[in-house]
């Protein structure tokens, strides 16, 4: 199970990073300012919130496997679209689908691995993230290869073959550590609102809810996949190889950072580690808003080589948040609530992204790339004070 999800992850990572790569040839060719890419990138998110607000209705119905299975097939039909698309509406609309589809693989994935590995979830949890990761980081080159060779439009029909044979795959697993899904179908949906209603009366449930909130747009899903490469592009004037390079630097780095902050996770305080981790995005985050070409009295070469150190180190902080966050949350709930934990957790926190990302949209355009960074060390910072109202859950009953 570890083995698949880690698979199944990493594609959903390779179909949501090559965009990255794609966003400056799609936005010249259907003529999108920055304001529209944040539209976009907003109303997916709400796409997302509320298909994974409502995933823990599902499994007392349906098998975790397959969910999962079908997600990977509407993410592959809302690939598919985004290679038809002549439009920015319906460009919009692909993307919405593709989003429903990956929306299961966070609170789906995780419920599973949580109960399976009750006791190095952070292990787990991380292990899992960084093979996301490592579809994350594979997707830039090869975006940028397919680049020299096919139009964005053709790579969306390629890569949207991936997700109909991992679809295809979840339909053959059985989820072994599934909840109980006998009794009538009333029976069923009652058990699913109890769980729902214990894990929104649970007010360390809520807290990490809103932990995530205020940072939705922070780093790895937020500004990274949405904002840099047209940064490096318009800003820097940096070639696609040059910003595929860079953007491969900080694939790298979420592949390291998750592992290592969840490995200490299991062995010291949850809480401690990811305030610490926050502490440094804090402090790599204002470096990467502030640091440009001509920085440092460097030669561009030099200069160039001082980024990809620093993107790195950058993107191993901000990229561990998520692990952490995810691995308190499974600490939290019990087995029988634990679906539902993971669903309105993921759904109050890309609730709030939708905000953030037509704030930063709003920020690259009349204000710049620097401002537009900085607003997210804000977001650390409120984080690390709301933490300091949560006790360590390991020393908490797991009850809800």
């Amino acid at each position: 199970m570890l083995h698949l999800s880690n698979v199944s992850h990493a594609v959903n990572h390779f179909q949501n990073q090559m965009l990255g790569m794609l966003y400056p040839y799609i936005m010249a060719d259907l003529g999108m300012s920055y304001a529209e890419l944040a539209v976009m990138s907003a109303v997916r998110s709400v796409f997302t919130s509320i298909s994974q607000g409502t995933l823990g209705f599902l499994t007392p119905f349906v098998s975790r496997c397959k969910i999962l299975g079908f997600a990977n097939f509407g993410i592959a039909l809302g690939t598919f679209m985004s290679g038809i698309a002549g439009t920015f509406p319906f460009l919009v609309l692909a993307r919405c689908v593709s989003s429903v589809g990956s929306s299961a693989q966070h609170p789906i994935g995780f419920s599973i691995l949580s109960s399976y590995f009750p006791k190095t979830r952070g292990s787990a949890i991380a292990i899992n993230n960084s093979a996301s990761n490592v579809g994350t980081l594979v997707a830039t080159p090869v975006a940028t290869a397919l680049l020299l060779v096919l139009g964005w439009r053709q790579i969306f029909f390629v890569v949207a073959f991936a997700s109909i044979i991992m679809g295809g795959v979840y339909l053959l697993f059985r989820d072994y550590g599934a909840p109980s899904r006998g009794g009538s179908g009333g029976a069923k949906l009652r058990q699913g609102l109890k769980s729902y209603w214990r894990v929104l009366q649970n007010r360390n449930m809520l807290l990490m809810g809103l932990v995530f909130m205020v940072g939705a747009a922070g780093a790895e899903f937020g500004i990274n996949q949405t904002y840099f490469a047209p940064h490096l592009a318009n800003d820097f004037g940096y070639s696609a190889l040059l910003v595929g390079v860079l953007i491969t630097a900080i694939n790298i780095g979420q592949v390291g950072g998750p592992v290592l902050f969840g490995w200490l996770s299991d062995r010291m305080s949850r809480v401690m580690v990811l305030q610490t981790s926050l502490g440094l995005s804090i402090l790599t985050t204002l470096w990467v808003a502030w640091t440009a070409p001509g920085e440092f009295g460097l030669p561009p070469e030099a200069f160039v080589a001082v980024l990809f150190i620093g993107l790195m180190i950058y993107s191993a902080v901000t990229s561990s948040r998520g692990t952490l966050t995810q691995t308190i949350v499974a600490d939290l709930a019990s087995d029988e609530d634990r679906d539902a934990a993971f669903s309105m957790y993921f759904f109050l926190g890309f609730f709030a992204q939708p905000f953030w990302l037509l704030v930063t949209g709003l920020l690259m355009d009349n204000a710049g790339w620097g401002w537009a960074m900085s607003r997210l060390s804000i977001s650390y910072i409120l984080a690390i004070g709301l933490l300091f109202l949560l006790k360590d859950p390991r020393k908490l009953s797991r009850t809800t």
